[in-house]
C-alpha cells in the first residue's frame, strides 16, 4: 500500500453536490492537502454549485447517483432510500475498484454508500462525523455500532459529535476540527461590497445571520432578537444570508411571515445564496456582529471561523461545537441556545459599546489564526491517512 503524501490517491464520497459547511469544508481540505502532492478524486450524486470549486482545488470529480440521507418525516422517502440502497451500494463499490484509491473518505456521517462500497470494495475507510447524531432508541446504537464496524479511523470534527453516538470512545475515533486559512479566505475581500449592495451608509450597523434555513440553525430566534435589538436602535439593520435545503422551503416561507409579523419590514433583508464560497468574506467583513444562533448543538460552527477572521464579533452558544471554538467573552459571547432576549441583549451591548466589539474581533481573529491554522491540519490529515492506510483489513 502506498503512503506517502506525494504518491497516495483518496477518494471522498461526498453526499451532496450543494453549499453548505461541510461542502465549503470538503473544498478546503482538498486545497490544503493539494500543497502535499496528494492526489483527490470525489464522487457526489449530480452537479451541482460546489463542483467547479473542488476541480479547482485538483480533483478528479466523479458523478454516481445517491439518494441522501435525511431525517426528514416522510415514510415514501425513507422507503425510496432503502429499495435503492443496496444497488447504489454495488455501483459505487465498481466505482471504487475502478478509480483504486488507496484509501476512502466518506465526508458525512450520513454517508452510508461510502462505508459499506469501501467495505465490499477491501479499502481502508474513514468516516468522517460532520453531524450530532440524533438520539433515537435502539436505532442509534445499532447505527453507532455500525460506524465503528465499517470504519478505520472514524474522524470527527468535535468531541460532542463523538458522544452523540458513544458512551465509550471506540479506539479508532481521532478529533480533528476543521481548519480556515485566512489569508486565502480574505484574498477575495472586496471592501464595503455589502454596504454597497444593500444601499447603506458606512455607520450603519448591520447584524447578520448566516446558514441554511433549517429549523435547526435558530433563525427564529435571530428574527426574535432582532425586533428587540430594532427597537433599541432605530438605525441599525438585519441580514439573514442562506436559503432552504431540499424539502425544507416551508421554513423560509414561515420565517418571512414572522419578520412581517414582528414588523421588521425593510430593515430586514433576506440575501438568499448571494454570498457564499469566494464571496462570503465580503458578508462577513461587512457585519458589525455576527450572530449564530443553533438551537440543537452544532458539531463544529465553521461559520464562526470565518466571522472571526475577518475580526467581525460573534455571538454563538453554549452548545456543542461553539463550547471549543470560542472563548466566552474574549473571543465572542456564548449564550444559552433559544434565548432571544439574552441574544438581543448582547447584540445591542456591542453596537453600544464599539470598542469592546473591536476587542472582540481581534481576539477571535487571533484564535483563529493560532488554533485553526491549515499547517497544523494538514499535518494531522496526512497523518491520519498514512495511519488508516497501513492499518490491516
Amino acid at each position: 500500500m502506498k503512503t506517502p503524501s506525494g504518491s497516495r490517491h483518496v477518494l471522498y464520497v461526498h453526499p451532496n453536490s450543494e453549499v453548505g459547511g461541510s461542502d465549503i469544508a470538503l473544498a478546503r481540505t482538498l486545497e490544503a492537502m493539494r500543497s502535499t502532492g496528494q492526489r483527490s478524486s470525489v464522487i457526489l450524486p449530480c452537479d451541482g454549485p460546489i463542483v467547479e470549486r473542488l476541480r479547482a482545488a485538483g480533483a478528479e470529480v466523479h458523478f454516481l447517483p445517491m439518494q441522501q440521507l435525511r431525517t426528514l418525516p416522510s415514510v415514501s422517502y425513507q422507503l425510496g432510500y432503502l429499495l435503492k440502497f443496496l444497488p447504489t451500494v454495488l455501483r459505487l463499490r465498481d466505482k471504487i475498484r475502478h478509480i483504486d484509491p488507496d484509501l476512502v473518505h466518506s465526508n458525512s456521517l450520513y454517508c452510508l454508500y461510502g462505508a459499506w462500497a469501501a467495505k465490499l470494495a477491501g479499502k481502508p475507510h474513514i468516516w468522517h462525523v460532520r453531524e450530532m447524531a440524533p438520539s433515537v432508541p435502539v436505532l442509534t446504537p445499532l447505527f453507532a455500532a455500525m460506524v465503528r464496524r465499517l470504519s478505520t479511523i472514524i474522524l470527527a470534527m468535535s468531541a460532542p459529535c463523538v458522544d452523540a453516538l458513544y458512551g465509550v470512545w471506540p479506539r479508532q475515533v481521532v478529533v480533528m476540527p476543521d481548519a480556515l486559512d485566512g489569508d486565502a479566505f480574505r484574498k477575495s475581500l472586496q471592501p464595503g461590497r455589502l454596504r454597497t449592495d444593500l444601499g447603506v451608509a458606512v455607520d450603519t450597523p448591520i447584524v447578520g445571520f448566516a446558514a441554511r434555513l433549517d429549523p435547526w440553525k435558530g433563525c427564529h430566534v435571530f428574527l426574535d432578537a432582532c425586533a428587540l435589538v430594532a427597537a433599541r436602535h432605530p438605525e441599525a439593520i438585519f441580514v439573514v444570508s442562506g436559503g432552504s435545503p431540499p424539502g425544507l422551503e416551508g421554513y423560509e416561507r414561515e420565517l418571512k411571515r414572522k419578520a412581517a409579523a414582528l414588523g421588521l419590514g425593510e430593515r430586514l433583508k433576506f440575501l438568499g445564496w448571494r454570498y457564499r464560497l469566494d464571496s462570503m468574506v465580503d458578508l462577513m467583513d461587512g457585519l458589525d456582529v455576527f450572530c449564530h444562533t443553533s438551537i440543537t448543538p452544532e458539531p463544529f460552527g465553521l461559520v464562526l471561523l470565518e466571522a472571526m477572521s475577518v475580526g467581525t464579533p460573534v455571538i454563538s452558544v453554549k452548545a456543542g461545537g461553539p463550547l471549543a471554538i470560542v472563548e466566552d467573552g474574549v473571543s465572542g459571547i456564548l449564550l444559552p441556545p433559544g434565548d432571544a432576549q439574552a441574544l438581543a441583549e448582547q447584540v445591542s451591548s456591542l453596537l453600544r459599546f464599539p470598542d469592546r466589539a473591536a476587542a472582540i474581533g481581534v481576539a477571535g481573529r487571533l484564535r483563529q489564526e493560532q488554533e485553526y491554522s491549515v499547517p497544523m491540519f494538514v499535518e494531522r490529515l496526512s497523518a491520519i491517512y498514512e495511519r488508516a492506510c497501513l492499518s490491516p483489513g
